[in-house]
């Protein structure tokens, strides 16, 4: 007999209704945060292939585990664990290479845009990669849940399992080195 679709709409009123096999409610959920966790994954590793297993992985081992999911943290917090989990276990089996992806949209093109601007900006973009690359994978996780994410450091040491101070020094660590490797552009 199929479940009626969740009436909530807020992650652990769907989490909830997903733990009671309601599909749906799950469905809304991956919805909802699988851009962020593709967004994550991709900045982790850099195999576009790897980038959707991951995701992939993740709700795969979200839907398993959804009934033992608490309310200790929030569902994202709870999805961005699990998936920095298979990110880890992804550089196990195979170490990652440099990825083509932009984190600023990407430079107006138009007839009216300033040439220098459009130079400079993707020059400023290569110089992040490149800088964001070089960071030690941890430092560069907390630096993308932070800056790109918008998560709080308490539920970034949830996800990577540090201490919310723990995960405040690896954000100080990686914006100090991105600061003096983007000197140039300051």
């Amino acid at each position: 007999m199929p479940v009626a679709p969740a009436p909530v709409d807020d992650d652990c009123g769907l989490a909830a209704a997903a733990a009671a096999g309601d599909r749906q409610a799950f469905e809304q959920l991956v919805r909802r945060h699988g851009p962020a966790l593709h967004r994550y994954a991709r900045r982790m590793t850099r195999d576009e292939h790897a980038v959707a297993d991951i995701v992939q992985e993740t709700f795969v081992a979200a839907w398993r585990r959804i009934g033992g999911f608490r309310g200790d943290s929030g569902v994202r917090t709870w999805l961005f664990a699990i998936c920095q989990r298979k990110v880890v276990d992804s550089h196990r089996v195979k170490r990652a290479v440099p990825i083509d992806d932009r984190l600023i949209d990407p430079a107006d093109t138009s007839s009216t845009a300033d040439p220098f601007a459009a130079v400079s900006n993707a020059a400023f973009v290569a110089a992040l990669e490149a800088a964001l690359v070089e960071l030690p994978p941890r430092q560069r996780a907390v630096w993308m849940l932070r800056e790109v994410e918008e998560l709080t450091f308490p539920e970034i040491g949830t996800i990577l399992e540090l201490s919310p101070d723990g995960a405040r020094g690896h954000h100080h660590r990686a914006r100090a080195t991105l600061q003096q490797r983007l000197q140039r552009w300051r």
